[in-house]
């Protein structure tokens, strides 16, 4: 009997949830590590001594060249709570301060692209009350990008596998492809990762009967270049990715699919398609970092459907 239908939640991980307000959704709680249980933890800790210890547990850490730094506040700020989330959006931020944290950590940019280059923005108004709200809050904001992905495993695809019930089949030795026990059909396939990562809606180039066993996970953005060439090594009978430019994989897939090519492709959303990951970062930290609340707050996915 497959395993498709497995547990969705994380095993071992304690949750509740709590009314996040001001439109975020709900706040998803790891297992905090308090003082009292632990002698030996600080009764404080900056926002450099945080960053520090998560890189310790990550290879080849830190990197020379990267996106990962603090984008907002001081390093030597004491933290009085953590907030991992994908997204720094208003709301998160807000979010944040009512829930007396005041250190965000993010997966993606606060300021709208990946360089969080902000000479560009100076005269934007939203961007100029955003950083009005992290000074007012006294929020510091750092990217938890480049280093996560290259944890073992990689910290976005695991927290996804744990969310649908499928760590058990991930493999070291080709960490972006997981084969399933059995084949099932693209479209149970795809009600099931919809409900294990709270997906509203995806985007399909396939047939909905179309038997799957392989998977290939381009979560969040993936060079359509790297997508291509998994394509051609690996012959995956699905794509799951978060997104991709719609002149490049699309209709590499497309083209592919005309030809009698089995890869299908199943386009998630960028918040959708790595949230779960910013979840698991959240209990991964809470392990690390003793005597703070480590509280993942969704960003949310930002599309209406009609």
């Amino acid at each position: 009997m497959s395993k498709l239908n497995g547990s969705a939640e994380m095993p071992g991980r304690r949750e509740f949830i709590v009314s996040a307000g001001r439109g975020v959704g709900a706040l998803f709680v790891a297992p905090t590590c308090l003082a009292a249980a632990h002698n030996s933890a600080p009764l404080e800790i900056t926002v450099q001594q945080v960053i520090d210890t998560i890189l310790r547990d990550i290879p080849q850490s830190p990197f020379a060249k990267t996106v990962d730094v603090l984008v907002s506040g001081s390093a030597h700020q004491p933290v009085s709570g953590i907030v991992t989330t994908m997204f720094p959006t208003i709301e998160v931020i807000h979010a944040t301060a009512q829930a007396g944290a005041n250190l965000i950590i993010a997966h993606e940019t606060p300021f709208y692209n990946h360089q969080d280059e902000t000479s560009w923005l100076q005269e934007d108004p939203v961007y100029r009350e955003k950083v009005r709200l992290l000074e007012k809050y006294k929020i510091a904001i750092w990217r938890f990008h480049d280093h996560w992905h290259r944890a073992i495993p990689d910290g976005i695809i695991m927290g996804n596998l744990i969310r649908v019930g499928w760590e058990g089949y991930y493999d070291p030795n080709s960490p972006r492809l997981i084969n399933l026990p059995e084949a099932v059909s693209l479209g149970a396939l795809i009600s099931h990762v919809k409900k294990g990562l709270r997906a509203q809606q995806v985007r399909v180039i396939g047939a909905m009967d179309q038997p799957c066993q392989s998977v290939y996970m381009a979560f969040g953005f993936m060079d359509s270049k790297m997508q291509i060439e998994a394509i051609r090594q690996y012959q995956p009978d699905v794509i799951l990715s978060g997104e991709t430019r719609e002149w490049e994989t699309v209709e590499r897939v497309r083209d592919g699919k005309a030809l009698g090519a089995n890869t299908s492709l199943v386009v998630l959303g960028h918040e959708v398609s790595e949230d779960a990951g910013m979840a698991y970062a959240a209990q991964w930290i809470s392990e690390r970092i003793l005597g703070v609340s480590v509280t993942h707050v969704p960003s949310g996915d930002p599309f209406l459907f009609l």
